[in-house]
């Protein structure tokens, strides 16, 4: 009678067992764009909507996503910080399968350095505590310049943006200086009409 080595009977053992164990749970995180290149010069004290990118979860669990700004390592360009960048919305939570698009905003400051600059934005899963930074995998490359312009230009500029976003302001400031013109007018050259008897 021959015998069978107990090397093969392991590895059927081991085959039973992994086959009937349950399906692992899996997380992760992608988007649909892998670049976003602005070739147009930023101004200092500008506002610029970047396009709009879809963030999937190709897991297989609900997984609840932040959106970071992150950096390659060693890269020669300037970091944009991660303050410059404004994401709608900035976290959400995605069933598997399920995607959802995210708009962002980049500001430039009035003081900002010209140059170039390059950073990636993208998800990156929630967890407790300080999570790992998003990975080059799950992030769209952002690269864009920033021309030189003077410091009043940039305050100037911001100063308007914000401006047309709250004309109220605007509108209530412009009847101030109004009423003050009217009031110094007034005082300035008074009017006096005298009877006659």
């Amino acid at each position: 009678m021959r015998r069978l080595s107990p090397v093969p009977l392991v590895l059927v053992g081991a085959a039973l067992l992994l086959g009937a164990a349950p399906a692992i749970a899996s997380t992760g995180a992608s988007i649909d764009v892998g670049s976003i290149d602005i070739t147009e010069e930023l101004v200092p004290g500008g506002e610029y909507k970047l396009p709009t990118f879809g963030v999937r979860n190709p897991g297989t669990e609900p997984t609840s996503y932040e959106l970071v700004v992150a950096y390659l390592d060693g890269q020669d360009l300037r970091q944009p910080p991660a303050e410059w960048f404004h994401f709608s919305p900035s976290t959400l939570t995605l069933a598997p399968g399920e995607s959802r698009p995210v708009d962002t905003t980049l500001t430039v400051p009035p003081g900002a350095e010209p140059g170039q600059y390059l950073g990636l934005v993208g998800p990156r899963i929630a967890a407790e505590g300080e999570g790992a930074q998003v990975g080059a995998g799950a992030a769209a490359r952002v690269t864009f310049t920033i021309k030189p312009a003077t410091w009043l230009e940039g305050f100037l500029r911001q100063l308007w943006g914000f401006l047309q976003a709250n004309p109220w302001i605007l509108i209530g400031g412009l009847a101030l200086i109004l009423l003050m013109l009217a009031w110094l007018f007034r005082r300035r050259f008074r009017i006096s009409v005298a009877r006659r008897a």
